[in-house]
């Protein structure tokens, strides 16, 4: 049953998850479902209430007050799409490890599903598919009570060069100038132990893809290595 006088917006907002559904209002409240949608539109219209997507959204006074706004984009994609972790090209920005191509650059995640894509208030959410068996290598982040997976940085990268079809793996020569060439990646922000997790992905993996990319890294860094050495001996 619900009250002939209803509680204002920014009070029953505050009791629910900072992102939810109408699912979570009826058993918060013990609403009916068309009380729900009712108290939902009215929110909406007062601006009250923000929509992430189809069915899922934030009170306007949370999103406003919340001073770390890039958490809570990343939290946003968390609750967008399930499963899924953020990876790509926004993990690799994140680390310097690619330049922005668009100062708005969407979210990127990783998810099981069919690919999907959500623009909202907050941003742009991009999901790519990829198979349960590479479904690995993220890490738990924290959003007050909440938290969402990120990708490590070794693992964004192996998510970004393993999805990347552009990639050559049949001609080292090739690949090897795609790499350290024509992608932008910034390999000087990538360290040995970067590149010592990289290695464990790309042996769980068990990609044949993977495992020639991985060749031609290794190859690309022992020479950097030698050149370090040859030039401290020389000096």
């Amino acid at each position: 049953m619900t009250s002939s006088k209803e509680t204002p917006a920014g009070a029953w907002t505050s009791r629910l998850p900072q992102c939810f559904t109408k699912k979570d209002l009826i058993s918060r409240f013990h609403l009916t479902p068309i009380a729900a949608i009712g108290r939902i539109k009215r929110a909406l219209k007062s601006k009250k209430l923000l929509l992430l997507k189809k069915g899922v959204y934030m009170a306007t006074t949370f999103y406003l007050q919340e001073s770390d706004k890039t958490k809570l984009t990343e939290y946003i994609a968390s609750q967008l799409y399930q499963p899924s972790y953020i990876s790509l090209e926004y993990v690799l920005e994140k680390h310097h490890l690619l330049f922005p191509k668009d100062v708005n650059s969407a979210v990127t995640s990783l998810t099981t599903k069919t690919n999907r894509a959500f623009t909202n208030f907050s941003g742009t959410f991009a999901y790519s598919n990829i198979k349960p068996s590479i479904y690995f290598g993220y890490e738990k982040a924290t959003f007050h009570k909440d938290t969402y997976h990120i990708a490590t940085k070794a693992k964004a990268l192996f998510d970004y060069l393993y999805l990347n079809s552009n990639l050559n793996y049949r001609n080292q020569k090739y690949l090897h100038h795609q790499l350290f060439n024509e992608q932008s990646i910034q390999w000087h922000n990538f360290s040995e132990d970067d590149f010592e997790q990289f290695e464990t992905y790309v042996w769980k993996s068990n990609s044949k893809k993977m495992m020639t990319i991985r060749e031609v890294i290794d190859r690309y860094f022992q020479g950097k290595k030698f050149d370090r050495w040859a030039k401290s001996i020389l000096a």
